[in-house]
């Protein structure tokens, strides 16, 4: 069967705003941010009580957050629905929330955001699934202190859904005003073509000429025009495969060290980065950056 079609949310406009084209060359104008966010199924262990996010007291061998160190000695078999209804409570926690604790949990997954050319801005975790309001809390934090490096654009692979739930729980939310979210090249193929808002206001690359500023013409090596990205999408993707060689290392270690060897991971892949544009000659002049 078809996918249904799932409209645009009622409080938004049907047609996103036309974007204003870039100046004629030599002409002078600010310049476009984008932000790249993916998630990677890496992360530390933590209680293994379903509705408990803390740090474990033992991460040798402990199941438990010291606030739930006490269930150790009780049974964590998973009783079937209807005896789970009968069951009693376990300190404050309902019977009929009583799961499987014999091993400790694992964070669903590290969110990393960085801009398109590669380097890092920050990250988060989520705890047991990506979800919308996770990430929204992640990139809110991140930026919470620094508005005026708020992002143009922000691409993610779920930004659609991200997007939805921006404008369903707070039409007036200062992302909505700053930044157009857009699902990256790569994902957005997948998505479906009855999505309206996705197809409508998260095209990476809209034919339009509705967003010049993601679109770009070059002229190849035979001298033909042909439009192309403006900005790499998949930086995230490509910083999550180099973290690949830390995982075994990460997933054993404690909230604490987990903490910080991803600040401190991303601080060589910022210079990692950083060094590859300067040998390229791609970074921005200093008279880019003098005031006016």
């Amino acid at each position: 069967l078809p996918n249904p079609i799932v409209p645009v949310p009622q409080n938004m406009m049907e047609q996103p705003a036309q974007q204003v084209a870039p100046p004629a060359a030599g002409g002078i104008r600010g310049y476009v941010r984008m932000a790249v966010m993916d998630g990677k199924s890496i992360g530390h262990h933590m209680c293994a009580l379903d509705t408990c996010n803390k740090p474990l007291v033992n991460y040798k061998n402990g199941r438990f957050c010291q606030d739930h160190l006490g269930l150790k000695e009780i049974c964590g078999i998973i009783p079937s629905l209807q005896v789970q209804q009968q069951l009693p409570m376990l300190q404050d926690t309902p019977g009929n929330e009583v799961i499987h604790t014999f091993r400790a949990q694992s964070v669903y997954c590290l969110q990393t955001v960085q801009w398109a050319c590669g380097v890092p801005i920050g990250w988060g975790k989520c705890y047991k699934s990506e979800s919308s309001p996770q990430v929204l809390g992640i990139i809110d934090r991140i930026w919470s202190s620094h508005p005026e490096f708020w992002p143009s654009f922000h691409a993610y692979d779920d930004a659609c859904d991200l997007l939805r739930h921006i404008v369903t729980q707070n039409p007036r939310d200062l992302w909505l005003k700053s930044t157009k979210f857009i699902v990256d090249a790569w994902h957005y193929i997948g998505h479906h073509t009855t999505d309206a808002l996705c197809r409508l206001w998260c095209n990476p690359a809209p034919t339009n000429g509705s967003q010049p500023d993601l679109v770009i013409t070059e002229i190849d090596m035979n001298g033909q025009a042909h439009t192309t990205w403006a900005f790499n999408t998949e930086t995230a993707e490509q910083l999550n495969s180099w973290l690949d060689g830390f995982e075994a290392q990460l997933t054993q270690m404690s909230a604490v060290n987990y903490n910080f060897f991803i600040h401190s991971l991303m601080m060589v892949y910022k210079e990692s980065v950083e060094e590859k544009i300067q040998k390229k000659r791609r970074g921005l002049p200093e008279e880019f950056w003098e005031e006016e």
